[in-house]
C-alpha cells in the first residue's frame, strides 16, 4: 500500500496562526464513505489533497464530521442513482484545487533560505542516505496508472452482460421447467460465441494499446553534495527523486515533480499538456499572487518541461503528492467510473424484455390453462413463451456489429479500448474538445509582420529575423517561428553571417522584458530591441512611417496610445504580440572598449512594427468541422488556454463563439446546479479551465440528456476523457489521457473521428434493426401461438419445429453487421430507447400474427387440416412452418430502410446471399430425411402455394403502408 504523505499546516502568510493541516491519503471509495453526507451532499466534491512539502513538526490530519446513518443514506443514493441512470454524481467545485493552492501559495510566499530550511535540504541537494529514508517513508515517485484487466476478468465482464444473463436465466428455465435441453443448449453456444467474440477483440485491442506504453524507466539527475562545498550530478530513475532533491534545469527537461525554483535565467516552461496554453510561460524566483496556481511564477509542476533557459529547483511534492496526482487519483476512483451511454440503453432494453415477459407470461398460462384445463401444461407453456419472446442472437449479433465497427476502425489506424466505444460514437451529439494539440497544430506559428500603420510589411520581419538570428542566447519557440517565417521570405532570406557582424548583445529578463542586439553591416551599425510590447514603446520616442520617404516621426502620447490600443486588439484576437524597435549607433559609440547597457543604451528608439503568433488551426481541422455539422454533431471547445486565443481558433475553424465563458466565471454558478447546466448548454467555447471543471462540464452535458464524446490529449484532459460516454485521444498523448480514452488515434486527424461517427451509427442501425426485427417477429409468433392455442385441438407446430425455424432464421441474420445503412438515416444521432422498441413491437408484431391467423384460416377451411392424430397436422404444421419462416426472413428487409425494399434500398449482398439460402433450405426441409424423419414434415400440396404468396406479397405491402404510418407518426424509423 502507498504510504500517506503528510503535509505542511497551510498558513495564510508567515506570522498568521494555523489555518489547517490535512493528510493525503488516496481517492477510493472507502474513504468517501468517511465524509459527511450532510456537510458535502451538495457539492460531492472529489476530496484530493495535495500540498507543500514534508513538516516534521506537524503531523495532524485534516478532521471531517462523520455520520455513519447520514453516509449510508448517501451511499444508497448514489447506488441507486448509478444503478437506474449508469451515472454518478460528479463534483462541481474544486476542493482539492484550493488546497493545493493554500499550501502553494503559502510555499512560494517563503524566501530562498527559509525554502531550503522547510524541506531540510540546501543548495548542493540532499544526500543519498536521507534520500533513501525519505524514499521509504514518502514511497515511490509514481502515479496509479490505469491497470490492464485479464483475460479472465474480460471473459467475466462479457459473462455478465444484460443480455447473456437474461439468455441464460431463460436457458435455465428451458432446461428445468419447459424439458427442452436443446433449446438450452444452443442458448448457451450462443452465449459462449458471443462472450468468445467480445473478449478476442477487446484482448487484441488491449495488446495494441499496452505496446504503446513506456518500456524504458525514464531517468533524471539530481544534485548530491560532494563533501567538499560542491556537488555532482547524479542520474536516478525518475521513480527514486523523493521531496527535498534539488534538480539543475536545462532545455527539454521534464519536471519529475512538483517543484519550486531557487535559481533561474531566462527561464520558459512549457505547461501545455497540463493547462492547454500553446505558448511556454516565464518561470522566476520572482513571488507573485496571480489567480491561478498554474501561473505561479516560481512553482513548477510534474510533467511539464523546460523550452529555454536555465535554473535550479526544490523538488517539494512527488508521487501521489503532485497536482498530476489529483488527476491520476480521481481517474482511478469509483466516482468516475461511469457507464456510457450504450451500456445504459442495452440494460433498459435488457428490462424491457424481461419486463414484457413478466406481464406476458401470465396471461398466457391464464389463457392456455382456461382453455385446455391443464394449468400445469399451461406454465410449461408459459415458459416456453417466454423463452421465445428472448432474441437468443442479440448478443451474438450486438458484438459481431461490435467487432466489425472496431476491424473497420483498425483500417483508419484506430485502437479501439472498448468494444462499447463503436456504437456509443454513433449515438454522440456533442463532441467536446480541447484545443491545443486538437484542434491546432500545438506549434507557435509567425502569422502577420505589421507596421505601424497596421499594413503588412517585410522590413519588420527583417529587423526581427536580424534580432533572433544573431542573438547568442538559447533561442525559444518565437524566434523558431521569426527563424522559421524568414526563411520564406525573399526579402529577409539573403542576410547571414557574412552582412552582419554582432558587436555585443543586451539578453531578455523579466523586468525588462525585451532583448536587444547590436548589428554591425558594411554601411552602419544599430541596435535591434525586440519584446513586449507596453514596454518595448516605453523606449522609444519616434516611429517609422512606411510610406514614400520612409520617415521617421516624432511619437506623441496619442500616437503611442494608438499603438498600445492596436496591440490590445490583437491580442482580443487571440494573437500574441511582439514590438520591435531599432536604433542608429554613431560610429563614436564604437570607438575604444565597447560597453552597452540597458540603462544607458536602450532609449530613443525607433518603432518598426508588430509580430503576431498564433498556434494555427490543423489542416484539416475546418472540414471536421463542417462534417460534424453535416452528421448533426454539436462541437464544444474545452480549453486551460486564455478565452482569446480559443475563440480565435474557433472562429477560423467555424465553430460559434456567441456564447463564451471562463473557468472563474463559470465556478459562479458551482451551488445552482440549475444555471450551471444551462450555462453549459448555452455556451460552445470554455477557457481557462481546470481538469475538474472539464470533468464538470462533460457531466452537466450528460445530465442533460447529451451523449458526449471527448477528444483530448493532455493531462488536464484526462477526467473529462473518462467521464465522457466516448473518451478519444491519440498516441502521442500522455500517459493519464491513453489510460482514460476509448478510443486511440494512432494519426493526428480529425476527420477520423467523422468515421468513427458514421461507423458507430452503421453499427447502431444494424444492431437496432435485429432488436426492433427480433423482438416484434417474436412478440408476433408468441401472439400467433396463444391464438392457435386457444383455436386448435393440436399444437401448430412442435418444439423441435420451432427449434429449427429459429435456427434457420437466426442464421439468416448472421450477415446484418454487414448490412448497407440509409444516407439519410447517418445524418443523425439516434440514442437507445427501450420505449421505441416497445412502441415497433407493438406496431409491428401483431402484423405477423394476421398472416398467422389467415394462414390458420386457409389450412382450416379451405384443406380441412383439423384433424388430430392424422396427416393433416404434418401439413398444417409444415405450411404454418413455411409462412413463418419465410416471413421473418424477409421482415429484415422491410425494417432495414424507411424506403420500399427491392426498389428504393437494396441491402448488401451478405444479408441477400443468407436470405436467399435459408429460404431455400427452409423449402428443401421437407423434401429430406431430417424434414419427414425426425422434424415430422410432409410436402405441401401445390394448390398451397398461391396462398403462400399471398401472404407473403400481403405482409410486405401491409407493413410498408404500418411503416408509413409509423414514420409520420412518431418522426423515426431504427
Amino acid at each position: 500500500m502507498q504510504p500517506s504523505v503528510r503535509y505542511n499546516p497551510v498558513r495564510q502568510s508567515q506570522d498568521e496562526g494555523l489555518v489547517g493541516t490535512y493528510e493525503q491519503t488516496p481517492l477510493t471509495e472507502d474513504s468517501l464513505k468517511e465524509f459527511d453526507s450532510a456537510a458535502y451532499s451538495d457539492s460531492e466534491d472529489i476530496f484530493v489533497d495535495v500540498g507543500s512539502a514534508p513538516d516534521k513538526d506537524h503531523t495532524a490530519s485534516f478532521d471531517l464530521p462523520s455520520s455513519s446513518s447520514r453516509s449510508r443514506v448517501w451511499e444508497f443514493k448514489k447506488w441507486l442513482y448509478r444503478v437506474l441512470s449508469g451515472k454518478e454524481e460528479l463534483s462541481k467545485t474544486s476542493q482539492d484545487e484550493r488546497r493545493i493552492a493554500s499550501a502553494l501559495r503559502e510555499t512560494v510566499s517563503l524566501d530562498v533560505d527559509s525554502i531550503l530550511k522547510r524541506f531540510e535540504t540546501d543548495f548542493c541537494g540532499i544526500t543519498d542516505s536521507v534520500a533513501t529514508k525519505r524514499l521509504a517513508e514518502y514511497g515511490k515517485n509514481e502515479l496509479e496508472s490505469a491497470v490492464l484487466k485479464s483475460w479472465y476478468a474480460i471473459v467475466f465482464q462479457g459473462i455478465i452482460h444484460p443480455f447473456n444473463v437474461l439468455l441464460l436465466l431463460l436457458g435455465i428455465l428451458a432446461i428445468t421447467f419447459a424439458n427442452q435441453p436443446t433449446t438450452f443448449y444452443f442458448v448457451l453456444a450462443m452465449v459462449v460465441l458471443s462472450v468468445g467474440l467480445r473478449s478476442h477483440e477487446e484482448l487484441k485491442s488491449q495488446k495494441s494499446f499496452q505496446s504503446m506504453r513506456e518500456l524504458v524507466q525514464p531517468q533524471t539527475k539530481v544534485l548530491r553534495p560532494d563533501g567538499i562545498g560542491g556537488f555532482t550530478e547524479t542520474e536516478i530513475p525518475i521513480t527514486s527523486v523523493v521531496p527535498g532533491d534539488v534538480v539543475n534545469l536545462r532545455p527539454g527537461d521534464i519536471f519529475p515533480g512538483d517543484v519550486v525554483l531557487i535559481d533561474s535565467k531566462d527561464l520558459f516552461v512549457s505547461q501545455s499538456s497540463l493547462t492547454g496554453e500553446f505558448l511556454p510561460v516565464e518561470k522566476t524566483t520572482i513571488a507573485n499572487d496571480p489567480q491561478s496556481i498554474f501561473d505561479l511564477a516560481s512553482i513548477c509542476f510534474m510533467s511539464t518541461s523546460v523550452v529555454s533557459g536555465r535554473g535550479r529547483a526544490v523538488i517539494i511534492a512527488t508521487g501521489h503528492g503532485t497536482y498530476m496526482s489529483t488527476v491520476s487519483s480521481a481517474l482511478n476512483s469509483s466516482e468516475t467510473q461511469t457507464r456510457n451511454s450504450f451500456d445504459v440503453g442495452v440494460r433498459k432494453v435488457a428490462y424491457l424484455l424481461l419486463g414484457f415477459g413478466v406481464v406476458m407470461v401470465p396471461i398466457v398460462i391464464l389463457i392456455n390453462g382456461l382453455t385446455t384445463h391443464n394449468f400445469y401444461d399451461a406454465v410449461i407453456f408459459g415458459m416456453s413463451v417466454l423463452i421465445g419472446l428472448t432474441p437468443e442472437m442479440l448478443p451474438m449479433i450486438l458484438n459481431a456489429n461490435l467487432a466489425h465497427g472496431a476491424s473497420e476502425m483498425a483500417k483508419l489506424k484506430t485502437i479501439v479500448r472498448k468494444l462499447d466505444a463503436i456504437q456509443t460514437m454513433g449515438v454522440v451529439d456533442v463532441i467536446c474538445s480541447d484545443k491545443t494539440g486538437t484542434l491546432t497544430k500545438d506549434e507557435v506559428v509567425l502569422t502577420d509582420y505589421l507596421d505601424a500603420a497596421g499594413a503588412s510589411n517585410s522590413d519588420v520581419l527583417k529587423y526581427a529575423f536580424c534580432n533572433s538570428k544573431f542573438s547568442i542566447g538559447l533561442k525559444n519557440v518565437l524566434d523558431s517561428a521569426i527563424l522559421a517565417a524568414a526563411e520564406t521570405c525573399v526579402d529577409v532570406g539573403y542576410l547571414s553571417e557574412k552582412d552582419c557582424t554582432l558587436v555585443d548583445e543586451l539578453p531578455f529578463d523579466f523586468v525588462r522584458r525585451r532583448m536587444s542586439v547590436v548589428l554591425s553591416t558594411a554601411n552602419k551599425t544599430e541596435m535591434i530591441c525586440k519584446g513586449a510590447v507596453e514596454e518595448l514603446l516605453a523606449i522609444c520616442s519616434s516611429v517609422r512611417e512606411y510610406n514614400h520617404t520612409n520617415a521617421d516621426v516624432i511619437m506623441s502620447s496619442t500616437y503611442r496610445e494608438e499603438l498600445l490600443a492596436r496591440a490590445a486588439n490583437l491580442n482580443s484576437q487571440g494573437l500574441r504580440v511582439l514590438a520591435v524597435a531599432a536604433k542608429f549607433i554613431p560610429p563614436e559609440d564604437l570607438e575604444g572598449a565597447i560597453d552597452f547597457t540597458a540603462e544607458k543604451d536602450e532609449n530613443e528608439f525607433v518603432f518598426i512594427g508588430f509580430l503576431t503568433f498564433l498556434d494555427p488551426p490543423k489542416d484539416d481541422c475546418a472540414d471536421a468541422i463542417e462534417d460534424f455539422k453535416k452528421y448533426h454533431v454539436g462541437i464544444k471547445v474545452l480549453t486551460g488556454d486564455n478565452l482569446a486565443v480559443a475563440c480565435n481558433v474557433c472562429n477560423d475553424v467555424g465553430i460559434d463563439i456567441e456564447h463564451c465563458i471562463t473557468g472563474p466565471e463559470l465556478d459562479e454558478f458551482v451551488d445552482n446546479e440549475e444555471a450551471f447546466r444551462e450555462t453549459v448548454e448555452r455556451c460552445t467555447v470554455f477557457a481557462k479551465l481546470t481538469p475538474i471543471q472539464k470533468f464538470n462540464v462533460v457531466n452537466a452535458l450528460k445530465k442533460n440528456g447529451h451523449t458526449v464524446g471527448f477528444l483530448g490529449d493532455g493531462i488536464n484532459d484526462a477526467l473529462a476523457l473518462r467521464g465522457a460516454d466516448c473518451g478519444i485521444s491519440v498516441d502521442t498523448a500522455t500517459a493519464l489521457a491513453k489510460d482514460a480514452a476509448d478510443l486511440i488515434l494512432l494519426e493526428k486527424s480529425l476527420q477520423v473521428i467523422t468515421h468513427a461517427i458514421v461507423r458507430g451509427r452503421q453499427t447502431h442501425a444494424n444492431t437496432i434493426k435485429y432488436i426492433k426485427m427480433a423482438t416484434s417477429s417474436n412478440f408476433g409468433n408468441v401472439f400467433s401461438v396463444l391464438i392457435a392455442s386457444a383455436w386448435l385441438p393440436f399444437q401448430p407446430m412442435t418444439g423441435n419445429q420451432i427449434l429449427i425455424q429459429n435456427l434457420l432464421y437466426d442464421i439468416s441474420q448472421i450477415a446484418i453487421p454487414w448490412d448497407k445503412v440509409d444516407e439519410e438515416y447517418l445524418l443523425y444521432p439516434h440514442k437507445w430507447s427501450a420505449d421505441s422498441v416497445l412502441r415497433f413491437m407493438l406496431y409491428l408484431g401483431p402484423l405477423s400474427s394476421v398472416f398467422d391467423v389467415y394462414t390458420f384460416s386457409v389450412l382450416w377451411f379451405y384443406f380441412d387440416f383439423r384433424h388430430p392424430f392424422t396427416d393433416d397436422v404434418k401439413y398444417f404444421q409444415t405450411c404454418w412452418f413455411y409462412v413463418g419462416l419465410i416471413l421473418q426472413t424477409l421482415i429484415v428487409h422491410m425494417i432495414r430502410t424507411e424506403k420500399i425494399p427491392f426498389i428504393q434500398r437494396n441491402s448488401s449482398w451478405q444479408l441477400a446471399l443468407s436470405t436467399v439460402l435459408v429460404i431455400c433450405m427452409g423449402l428443401a426441409l421437407p423434401f429430406t430425411p431430417l424434414g419427414t424423419g425426425v422434424l415430422g414434415m410432409l410436402p405441401v400440396p401445390a394448390t398451397f402455394y398461391p396462398f403462400f404468396i399471398v401472404a407473403i406479397v400481403g405482409y410486405c405491402l401491409i407493413t410498408q403502408v404500418v411503416k408509413l404510418y409509423y414514420i409520420y407518426r412518431f418522426h423515426e424509423w431504427l
